[in-house]
């Protein structure tokens, strides 16, 4: 793809999300849905080139999500952020996902726009040693994630909601529920049997929350949200037999800076 399409395509990403405001209708718990992120064209290339890569090169995620198989297209550690060679896929499913890194990774357009968004809902004063994860998932089955809030060295998350199907009801099968908790002092309830976290990092059961609302896996949307003391989501078990497509970014804390990161919501949160 010629640089000058990639301009146009940065371009109308950027109006996508200067033009988005956070929402916070469920109390205490910053978000951002955003439609259209990027031009249909290009967006529909994205798709035929997601879809179109070999199973073999993805990996499952763990031995407790073996229902989940992802391809990173950055990985980091501490700040030391290695960009994919993409060595083992196609010459133009490479050139694709190489000009997806340069334009919106290895420059931190990412890192950089949504930090913007949430300047009032994030409390981390160290934003430049700050690194981002980015991979593509694909979700089988059955597979499922508890409530959580996030692991606290995470600052925020974006979901692309890439989808291969307009079904509507699988689309909704395929999003991410926003929960709140049905009692006080959710740190007391029971935990989710196929993921026992620690601190801010515990899984909980569904039957301990409250729906508030499903973030559709609208094709060609985004669902983001700032790490915050009541930012609790999840994934009930797939129903359909069809694969789950997203994309995923993460941007996270060193892990000697883990502690200075003060959660929106929590008594300690200073802002930005």
């Amino acid at each position: 793809m010629s640089d000058q399409r990639m301009k146009e395509v940065l371009a109308h990403v950027k109006g996508r999300i200067d033009a988005s405001g956070v929402s916070e209708d469920i109390e205490g718990y910053p978000y951002i849905q955003i439609l259209n992120f990027f031009p249909d064209d290009y967006y529909e290339e994205l798709v035929e080139t997601f879809k179109g890569m070999d199973t073999n090169v993805f990996q499952v995620l763990s031995k407790v999500y073996t229902t989940r198989s992802v391809y990173q297209l950055t990985t980091g550690e501490n700040n030391d952020v290695h960009m994919n060679s993409f060595n083992n896929i196609t010459e133009n499913q490479r050139n694709f996902w190489k000009d997806f890194q340069t334009t919106f990774l290895s420059n931190d357009f990412f890192k950089t726009a949504f930090l913007d968004k949430y300047t009032d809902h994030i409390d981390f004063p160290y934003p430049d040693q700050a690194y981002s994860n980015f991979r593509l998932q694909r979700d089988f089955k059955g597979y499922k994630i508890g409530p959580h809030r996030d692991r606290l060295d995470k600052v925020l998350s974006v979901m692309f909601y890439t989808p291969t199907t307009t079904d509507p009801d699988i689309l909704e099968d395929h999003g991410t529920a926003l929960l709140t908790p049905k009692f006080d002092n959710p740190e007391t309830y029971p935990l989710h049997p196929d993921h026992v976290g620690t601190g801010k990092d515990r899984h909980f059961l569904f039957e301990d929350m409250n729906l508030v609302k499903t973030a559709a896996s609208i094709p060609n949307s985004i669902y983001s949200w700032a790490v915050a003391a009541k930012s609790y989501h999840g994934v009930t078990p797939l129903q359909s037999d069809h694969c789950r497509h997203t994309m995923a970014f993460f941007l996270k804390t060193p892990k000697h800076l883990t502690s200075h990161h003060k959660l929106y919501g929590d008594p300690d949160f200073k802002g930005a």
